[in-house]
């Protein structure tokens, strides 16, 4: 399918979006940061991972939401359930898993007084316990974190009593990816890069594509089919309730390097291994609030990537960026793998670097909106998501 490149069709596609500039107080703001930890992120759907990183009865990994000061112990049962719990022993709050991930098979324990806890959650044994005051064990296991999993993907809520399911939260993006085979690409590689820059200005700057060819063109050069001002355009953009998806095509007919050119030969192991329920060849899903996932297709290349934006501090972010593919056939395929990634890194550098240099200038104050195009329409959906769920909670 032909991309479409008609001016200003997305503000037209979703008028009530309006056309107006958005504040900037919401990416500097201590006030504004502290709503959204307790009317945002304590109350939606986080994704913490994936059932591939606990794979077998007592693997367990630690995500830290640091804006909740909340760490979440996510481990597979011996039982086979993936459970999620507060990191915390009932015996005197103790961080109870120190480490980022491994393996308990059957048992986890406190380093401070020994409380050991079943895999399930079921406090087990307790040291010298005939010297307490009519403890009870089955009253004091771990707390249990509300989750759900969708697509493999593990999402919890810190809310105990969610006001919507994990499914119904998802809505129009759950309807697309449903049957997406991210399970047969396993997690090749993780960055985490810790940036000057606060969450939403990441996430803004990758959730649009007017930067592209500016940006990247030193490492990309003009990859992404642009209209005749050589500027990017979506092929497609929906809008859902509180969520978004943009996609994009990439331009063919391009020179490739010596390097690319030898990495792409066929070589007998080239398969076809398509994803039906993309849209376009790179497909950016922006779940609410801090989660994207990527797909990328391009010839025998197809991918998927995540994206993480944990915000530490008004100013300060992680930025998780995950890559999974296929287990390779071959030794080219796995060097086209290599050089995806190591592509991909280079362009994340740039990103990182921006990123910070935005947050600077947003945080002088000297201007009060950011000015958006119709390809920032995606951003000014986010905003509106966000702003609409705070204004919501706090008349509540």
């Amino acid at each position: 399918m032909k991309t479409v490149m008609r001016e200003k069709q997305w503000a037209e596609k979703y008028p009530a979006l309006g056309t107006g500039p958005v504040p900037t107080e919401p990416y500097f703001s201590d006030e504004h940061y502290a709503l959204e930890r307790d009317l945002i992120f304590r109350r939606t759907w986080i994704n913490v991972g994936r059932v591939d990183d606990v794979p077998e009865p007592g693997d367990f990994i630690v995500r830290e939401i640091a804006i909740c000061k909340v760490s979440v112990l996510v481990m597979r049962g011996s039982d086979g359930v993936v459970r999620c719990f507060h990191n915390v022993c009932s015996h005197r709050g103790n961080t109870l898993v120190l480490d980022e991930r491994g393996s308990c098979p059957g048992s986890v324990y406190c380093h401070f007084h020994n409380w050991v806890y079943s895999d399930t959650g079921q406090l087990i044994r307790v040291p010298d316990e005939e010297n307490f005051f009519d403890l009870d064990k089955a009253e004091h296991g771990l707390t249990p974190i509300k989750s759900d999993i969708w697509e493999g993907f593990v999402f919890v809520h810190l809310d105990p009593e969610p006001a919507e399911t994990l499914r119904e939260y998802l809505g129009g993006v759950a309807e697309q990816l449903d049957g997406c085979p991210f399970h047969e690409m396993p997690l090749m590689q993780t960055y985490l890069v810790d940036e000057r820059a606060n969450w939403k200005v990441g996430l803004d700057a990758q959730n649009e594509l007017y930067h592209f060819p500016f940006q990247h063109r030193r490492v990309l050069g003009d990859a992404l089919v642009t209209n005749d001002k050589k500027q990017c355009r979506y092929r497609d953009l929906t809008l859902y309730d509180n969520h978004s998806v943009w996609s994009c095509e990439f331009k063919r007919g391009q020179k490739p390097t010596a390097l690319a050119t030898e990495l792409f030969k066929f070589d007998g192991f080239l398969r076809a291994f398509t994803i039906p329920q993309m849209i376009g060849e790179f497909d950016f899903f922006v779940i609410f609030p801090n989660f994207v996932i990527l797909l990328y297709q391009l010839g025998s290349t197809t991918s998927y990537l995540t994206y993480h934006f944990w915000p530490l501090a008004v100013d300060r972010t992680t930025w998780e960026v995950s890559i999974y593919f296929r287990e390779p056939l071959s030794m080219r395929e796995r060097l086209r793998q290599e050089y995806f990634k190591c592509t991909y890194r280079d362009t994340l550098q740039e990103d990182t670097a921006m990123h910070e240099t935005l947050q600077a200038g947003l945080a002088s104050g000297a201007k009060s909106h950011v000015i958006l195009q119709d390809n920032e329409l995606a951003i000014r959906h986010f905003h509106r998501v966000l702003q609409d769920r705070i204004g919501a909670r706090r008349n509540a």
